[in-house]
């Protein structure tokens, strides 16, 4: 129980953290705005929180049941059990590989599982070289790998005092009392978690089938023309005031062709089936409101 209650915070820290790096990483490179990256409306995405407790475990294994004569990366000097202070090493390789093959899997699985239960694409690699079924590709395996060697390095002997730690707060031990109330509270962290699932697992299908019926769509597009002839029309107003030198220059800008560099355009080439297109629309899967859209929807 005790063990599980550990691998229960780590699988909620995991989840929070990984939804706040998503909504960074797409604001700044992927969708360029604020998108909620998850088909749930909390602030949590269960791939990441089964991406450490994947990790995590897989360290633990690699400690329990490799040779002791390999001096796996052990800074503090007491990892898993495992005593002895030890730097990088070679043999470091090993759960590195295993955590890389691991996230990789599990990237896959997770997104064939949304596809083909909730026809839902939470990330889409159509577009770049090697991919399958545009879930997991070549790249981004890449990175997966070099997300393995951080945790590694940078992030597990902290987890690890962070559990061993947690483990102690919650049940008691060296001298300090027992916190059940954050037990407690944990309990009632994830009675949100499950119950943002379950009614997200169903969320796409009611929202869809209700604004079609109530006209909301229709409202929305009506209310959005009106509100894009409203910016123009300032904008053609504020544009009219500027003196004709500076308007020229604008005009200029405007017209001028956005050059790439040589270098960028061959790495667009190596990576993308088709550059053109993934400069086009790089926030497809995502609706206005930044809410992912169902793939019927897409192909409809």
């Amino acid at each position: 129980m005790q063990i599980l209650l550990i691998y229960l915070f780590l699988f909620i820290f995991g989840c929070m953290l990984g939804w706040v790096i998503e909504v960074i990483f797409r604001r700044l490179f992927s969708a360029k705005k604020w998108v909620n990256p998850g088909f749930m409306k909390g602030p949590w995405l269960p791939l990441y929180g089964f991406g450490v407790i994947t990790m995590f475990t897989m360290c633990y294994l690699c400690v329990a049941f490799l040779p002791g004569s390999l001096n796996l990366y052990n800074p503090f000097g007491d990892l898993f059990g495992r005593t002895g202070i030890s730097g990088p090493n070679i043999a470091d390789l090993i759960p590195i590989s295993l955590m890389a093959i691991s996230m990789i899997l599990l990237e896959f699985i997770a997104g064939l599982i949304f596809i083909k239960g909730f026809h839902v694409k939470l990330w889409d690699y159509s577009n770049m070289k090697g991919n399958i079924m545009g879930i997991i590709c070549p790249v981004f395996s890449l990175i997966w790998c070099a997300v393995a060697v951080l945790y590694y390095y940078a992030v597990n002997p902290f987890l690890y005092k962070l559990a061993t730690d947690m483990h102690v707060y919650m049940f008691g031990g060296d001298g300090q009392v027992a916190h059940f109330g954050f037990i407690f509270a944990m309990g009632i962290l994830y009675g949100f978690l499950i119950y943002d699932f379950v009614t997200s697992a169903g969320l796409f299908a009611a929202v869809s089938k209700f604004a079609k019926e109530s006209g909301i769509i229709a409202k929305a597009e009506e209310v959005k023309a009106s509100w894009n002839k409203s910016t123009k029309e300032v904008k053609n107003k504020l544009f009219s005031s500027l003196p004709e030198p500076v308007q020229e220059t604008i005009i200029k800008k405007q017209n001028k062709p956005k050059e790439e560099s040589e270098l960028k355009q061959k790495i667009n080439e190596k990576i993308y089936i088709d550059p053109e297109l993934e400069k086009k629309d790089k926030s497809s899967n995502y609706d206005e409101k930044g809410r992912p859209i169902k793939i019927e929807d897409q192909n409809s």
